[in-house]
This record gives C-alpha cells, structure tokens and sequence, in this order.
C-alpha cells in the first residue's frame, strides 16, 4: 500500500511538472495587524480547473469567516480569474486578504495547488512566503536618541538628614506600639462578604452584550472587545491565570498546560482561540464580520465558559470526595486479648 502511494505520488509530480505553481505577497513588509495579499497562481494549457489552497481545507476551517495558514490569518478571499497568456496556455490566479499578528516576520509553507478533470486531479506545491514585519516606531522619528546626561542636583544639608532620620525613627517607634497593641488585643475575625462568583459575573455580563445591535457598524468593535474581556475574566478568576495581561497565543499555550491538570474541560482551548482571533480582528485589523457571527461567538464564548464551570464543580466534587475517604479510614487499632 504505502509503495503504490508513492507511485502515485512521483506519477501525479511528474504530470504536474508541466505547469507553472507560484505564490507571492502583494507587500515585502507589513506592521502588526495590517492587510494585504497573498497571490496563488497556476499556469497550465487551460484544460483543467484550479483547485485553490482553502478548498483543500476541512469543512470546519473552510467555513469559518477567517481561518489561519501558516504565519497569515486569512479574511477573505476574491473569484478566481484566469487570463490568456498564448495559444493554449492560461493562468489562473485567486487573491486572498490576509493580516498577520506574528512579531518579527510571518511565513507560510509550502500550499497546496491542483488542477482537477474528469479523470483525476493533479497536485503540486507552491513556493513558500515569507514577509517581514517592520517595526511601529513612527514615521517622523528621528532615530536613536543618546542617553541624556545626569542632572546635577544640590547637595542636602546636614539636618535635613537629621530630620529624616527622626521621622523614620519616629515612624517604626508608631508601627511597633500599634503592633503591640493589635497583639494584646482580642481579635474578632471579620469575614468579608464574597464576590460575586466569576460565572455568575461572565453570566451578567453576557446577557448585557447580548443586548447590543450589531446590525450599527459602531457597536461591532465595542462588542468583540468587551466579549474579550469577559473571556479572559472568567478565565483569569476560575483557572488563576493570567489571562487579562497575555496575548492569545499565550492564553492558549497556559490554557494547554492546564488541560493536564484537568482544570479546562479539552474542548475549551479550540473554542478560546477562534473567539480571541476573531476579537484580536476586529481590534487590530477593522475586521467586520457580520452580525450573526458577532452572534455565533456571544454563544461559543457562554458555551465554553459552562462546561469549564461544569469541569470546576466535577473536580471540586473530586476534591471534597477524595478528604472525606481520608477521614473515614483512619488507622486501624489491634488489640490483643490479654492471656491469663
């Protein structure tokens, strides 16, 4: 079996060998979050039709409003078009718009091109992309400024150091009587009330949201960032992470650490990553989808957030179930009946 893949494979490169794959982006250098495009293009004798890198994907990335490949978030793509280049030979070329949110250069592998018939569809690779990402100092700086030099302040007077020095004195001497006096006294433990707990918090908040109109473009970004920030609220109070002050990618990588501890029920990280890359769009990158997607990810953000409370309460359970065995089983006493 894996010999006659093979074959298939080589025969399928060598009948591909005959036309011309090529990918390129429309800009050398872009900063964080800018659009721009990437090109895919085949040129072959116009007897096939193309099959482009996102029909390859698998239905639940290829409909999805953006998806990512490689280093690039894809927003959108245009209809392919082909153009006459000489008798009997096409190009057929799609443009996506795409938007990056890497750091220092973003990179897409090798993608996926066919040409499809009747018969059989041909395979091949387009050369790999790669674009820079340019730095966000702005345009009118003037470079490297040199380190300032040190300002020279005048010297303090002697007693103005016996001064502070009196004043720290005194300020221990206040802090241990005050000490003193909490430590003869008789303490009453005052129990603050609780918070509102963080599910009930993400509940309110969410049916607040829900409210919203998203059908008036203006309320589109305040939506996604405020749904943001419940997600990464609740997640930072239940699962004691970080997650207010992280990037996506690192609230993902935490979040994939705690899968081994059992705190986040497994399907929660794919579902805080599609919600947080949508929400990074449309803050960075005026990425507008449609109201009922605004929609769709109000519910996967609740949908998420109830099973991660649900797996909550089933190891809290665990917990309380596990120390009530512990009390129940104590040490085991002999005795031994004394022989006359």
């Amino acid at each position: 079996t894996i010999l006659l893949v093979v074959l298939t494979w080589f025969t399928m490169t060598l009948s591909a060998s005959a036309q011309l794959y090529d990918a390129y982006s429309s800009a050398d250098s872009v900063t964080i979050g800018e659009r721009f495009e990437l090109i895919v293009s085949v040129e072959h004798d116009g007897s096939r039709r193309p099959v482009f890198p996102h029909e390859f994907l698998p239905d639940s990335l290829a409909s999805r409003p953006v998806f990512e490949i490689g280093g690039f978030t894809i927003l959108g793509n245009s209809p392919p078009q082909r153009r006459q280049i000489s008798s009997g030979w096409v190009i057929d070329s799609l443009r996506y718009e795409v938007a990056t949110f890497e750091l220092d250069s973003a990179y897409v592998p090798m993608l996926p091109l066919g040409l499809t018939s009747t018969m059989d569809t041909l395979v091949a690779a387009t050369p790999p992309v790669l674009v820079w990402i340019t730095s966000l100092v702005p345009e009118d700086a003037e470079g490297i400024r040199d380190i300032t030099d040190l300002a020279l302040f005048p010297g303090l007077a002697w007693y103005w150091y016996v001064f502070v020095v009196l004043l720290l004195a005194a300020l221990a001497y206040w802090f241990w009587k005050r000490r003193q006096k909490v430590e003869d006294e008789d303490e009453t433990q005052i129990i603050a009330e609780p918070s509102e707990p963080p599910w009930e918090e993400a509940e309110r908040r969410l049916r607040v949201l829900g409210q919203l109109d998203l059908a008036e473009p203006n309320n589109v970004k305040p939506f996604y960032v405020e749904l943001s920030d419940i997600f990464r609220t609740y997640l930072a109070r239940r699962a004691n992470i970080p997650a207010l002050e992280s990037t996506t990618r690192e609230l993902v990588e935490r979040l994939q650490h705690a899968l081994d501890s059992g705190m986040v029920p497994n399907e929660i990280v794919r579902e805080v990553e599609g919600v947080l890359s949508e929400a990074d769009l449309v803050k960075f990158a005026e990425f507008r989808p449609p109201s009922n997607e605004g929609l769709a990810a109000l519910l996967r953000t609740k949908t998420a957030i109830e099973g991660t409370e649900e797996q909550f309460h089933v190891n809290e359970a665990q917990v309380d179930s596990d120390l009530s065995d512990e009390t129940d089983s104590g040490p085991e006493i002999l005795t031994v009946d004394r022989i006359e």
